[in-house]
């Protein structure tokens, strides 16, 4: 196991040789300097700048933006990129262990964009945000460096292997032993709640509530995964959501959209949208859930412990 900090976060790779575990860590550091909001020199703070104006992107902001914007539009907007001005206004406008007081600024709702412009150009490569637009790449950005890297890697020929980019995994490749996965208990993340083994290809992403909280003026709860119907941090009945899917950028993204929709409209949302996917979440009174395609993922079942 090879192990270093990216992103904010722990991320360990397995199974992999040592050049090519050295290149995953090289290639997330490379993300972090291309997608952070909260560097100044990065090009995705160089977008932001650009309000009103084509920003001629390079292939790689292009195609992370692209990506982001089709699950924009696949999932109705439950999936925005496109809030990083209301995630400021919340508070949470420098890197979260660098929040000192954890209390944001009140703000008007009425006084942000709710209806999100932006132009894609494919043949020029340019994005153009309107006014009131800030992208926030936060909600995909670590999965999707993680499944473009592993697709990196087994197009130079790495037939199996796993990164684990903060608790967020892909896996990929054959094995003769199937790979053992643990999803931790959100409120005490030294015990789990669901234990589960994988043989095939996987993308498998868990959303909490219960991370990266800070207070408002008034003393109100915030999280980090805001609702964009509302505005506000997500407050549905679940706490904790992880997807399975067939690659971790669509199991990143349909995470946050089932914490933030709740399970009740979200399992049916799932099943008209993605039903090849699978869930497990974690309620707010603790009781635990599950559905999707489990089958097609965990050959041997679920174990809750």
């Amino acid at each position: 196991m090879h192990s270093f900090r990216a992103m904010n976060t722990k991320i360990s790779t397995h199974g992999l040789p040592t050049v090519a575990a050295e290149k995953v860590e090289s290639m997330f550091h490379f993300t972090e300097e291309k997608l952070s909001r909260f560097k100044e020199d990065s090009e995705l703070s160089q977008l932001n700048r650009s309000v009103g104006y084509p920003f001629l992107a390079s292939d790689f902001l292009f195609q992370i933006i692209n990506t982001a914007n089709s699950f924009y539009q696949k999932t109705s907007g439950i999936f925005n990129p496109y809030i990083g001005k209301i995630i400021c206004e919340l508070g949470y406008d420098k890197s979260f262990e660098m929040i000192q007081t954890k209390r944001s600024r009140l703000y008007n709702p009425n006084q942000i964009a709710t209806e999100y412009s932006v132009e894609i150009n494919s043949r020029m490569k340019s994005i153009t945000l309107a006014n009131g637009i800030a992208v926030d790449l936060g909600g995909i950005a670590k999965g999707w460096a993680a499944q473009q890297i592993s697709e990196l890697l087994r197009g130079n020929g790495i037939t199996s292997g796993a990164i684990d980019a903060g608790g967020d995994l892909v896996l990929w490749g054959n094995r003769k032993e199937e790979w053992e996965v643990e999803i931790a208990n959100p409120i005490d993340p030294n015990q789990n709640v669901f234990r589960f083994n994988i043989g095939s290809d996987a993308g498998i992403a868990t959303s909490s509530a219960m991370k990266r909280r800070w207070q408002n003026t008034e003393g109100e709860s915030i999280h980090h995964i805001i609702d964009p119907r509302t505005l506000k941090s997500g407050d549905s009945d679940l706490i904790q959501v992880t997807v399975l899917a067939p690659d971790l950028t669509t199991a990143e993204v349909f995470a946050k959209c089932l914490l933030i929709l709740g399970e009740d409209k979200g399992k049916q949302w799932l099943a008209e949208r993605a039903p090849k996917l699978a869930y497990l979440g974690v309620k707010s009174d603790f009781s635990l859930v599950m559905g999707g395609k489990l089958e097609k993922y965990c050959m041997k079942g679920v174990g809750i412990t």
